[in-house]
């Protein structure tokens, strides 16, 4: 994902879940951690499959219903993340968040009325401030389903309730690399992991931060827990902190892949594009499939003044970036190929 770095404020905002009443074990936690992982790299079939487990050992975890109703709906499953979603809103019925995914399930399903009810309960039960751009959205997708009394948001908000959705910002932990710990079972990190991740979708950033901190210090090569503190050091504008909180990953463990992409960010959103330059060659040697890092690397190339190299980087991206959900990053892509192709 590739944003601009003067919206950095706002696209490393982390996939946030609201957690409701956990009821849940040991072993589910650990399961609800992983998917919870591999939902932050996309890999929602994987996720869905921690989230399917987790619920199966503990039907009453709150949380595991919410990400398995995101997975699924991600996965183009609507049917059933209708049903992950209203199993979340029963247990969990002053939570605002599961409305708004199973609104635009259900108008994914062509339930216009049912996704006009739970917009609007969405929309009457957020009062978050943090949470004004998703009900800017709501308020939009009522307007284009014709509800009474909607009108468009006056900004144009995210496109997903995922505030992660420019390109640019972390990766948000891929599957581990040989050697890496991302919260397996056998962590003693794993209690403080999911206790900060709670915190922090919950807004108690300082308290996430002190809680990210003691489950890397049970377990220093835990680095799930050390992308995530990074990343939401990034997110709250500590960048410096952040950029020594990837450093401090890769010093455990030098074949991470997503330090070196979240690294690699950090730099160029600071305007450190050389060593942005270094961090996302690093990260492509590591994970050469990834289209992700080319368009980053084309930015900080660009920044550079090494412009025949920045074409050659989008042109790769280009050349590897074939899902639908990116076209916007594919038309910016063409768009600066063709830009550093002109004459001067």
């Amino acid at each position: 994902m590739k944003p601009l770095p003067s919206t950095r404020a706002v696209v490393f905002a982390l996939a946030l879940f609201s957690v409701g009443p956990v009821l849940a074990s040991p072993a589910s936690e650990a399961m609800f951690a992983e998917g919870q992982t591999l939902l932050s790299a996309k890999h929602f079939a994987e996720a869905s499959e921690k989230f399917e487990a987790a619920v199966a050992a503990d039907p009453k975890f709150a949380s595991a219903w919410y990400s398995l109703g995101f997975a699924r709906r991600h996965l183009g499953q609507c049917p059933a993340a209708i049903a992950a979603y209203r199993r979340y809103a029963a247990l969990a019925p002053d939570e605002p968040e599961p409305y708004f995914g199973l609104g635009l399930c259900l108008r994914d399903t062509g339930d216009r009325p049912g996704a006009i009810e739970a917009l609007k309960r969405y929309v009457a039960m957020e009062k978050r401030p943090a949470s004004d751009q998703w009900v800017d959205k709501a308020h939009k997708v009522l307007a284009e389903l014709g509800a009474p009394g909607s009108a468009p948001a006056d900004k144009p908000p995210a496109a997903t309730e995922t505030p992660a959705a420019t390109k640019g910002v972390s990766k948000s932990a891929p599957a581990p690399s040989s050697g890496a710990t991302t919260g397996s079972t056998a962590s003693p990190a794993n209690p403080a992991y999911v206790e900060a991740q709670s915190l922090r979708d919950h807004g108690h950033i300082d308290e996430s931060i002190a809680k990210f901190r003691q489950a890397i210090a049970a377990d220093p090569r835990h680095m799930a827990a050390r992308a995530a503190l990074g990343e939401l050091l990034l997110k709250i504008r500590r960048d410096d902190e952040a950029i020594e909180t990837f450093r401090a990953a890769l010093d455990k463990n030098a074949a991470y892949p997503l330090a070196w992409y979240d690294l690699a960010f950090a730099f160029r959103v600071r305007g450190r594009a050389a060593e942005a330059v270094d961090a996302y060659q690093h990260y492509i040697k590591l994970r050469p499939a990834d289209p992700d890092p080319y368009y980053g690397l084309a930015r900080s190339l660009q920044h550079l003044g090494r412009k025949a190299d920045s074409r050659k980087a989008y042109e790769t991206y280009l050349s590897m970036e074939k899902r639908p959900s990116e076209k916007r990053w594919i038309e910016s892509a063409q768009a600066q190929v063709q830009s550093l192709a002109s004459p001067p």
